[in-house]
């Protein structure tokens, strides 16, 4: 974000969303459509990272909602633009 640039609530933003865990790309549509990668981490351990365009924070909540439900736990939240 620029400085002096102010988000709100109701702007759609771009984010990247990691979990703990896999999770397959069909669960896209259940996610806002944001775009699914999963691979294997250091010690077998694997994660998903999860990315694009959400139309608000209250998407974003929702996909965190989600991912909480399918016990996936959340290593990071980005925020991209």
């Amino acid at each position: 974000m620029a400085a002096g640039e102010q988000l709100h609530v109701h702007d759609r933003a771009a984010y990247r969303i990691t979990v703990q865990g896999w999770l397959d790309e069909r669960w896209s549509d259940w996610l806002e459509g944001l775009r699914i990668t999963s691979r294997d981490g250091a010690g077998a351990t694997a994660y998903t990272v999860l990315e694009g365009e959400l139309a608000d924070q209250a998407a974003l909540v929702g996909v965190l909602g989600v991912l909480q439900g399918l016990g996936l736990p959340v290593i990071s939240v980005e925020y991209l633009r």
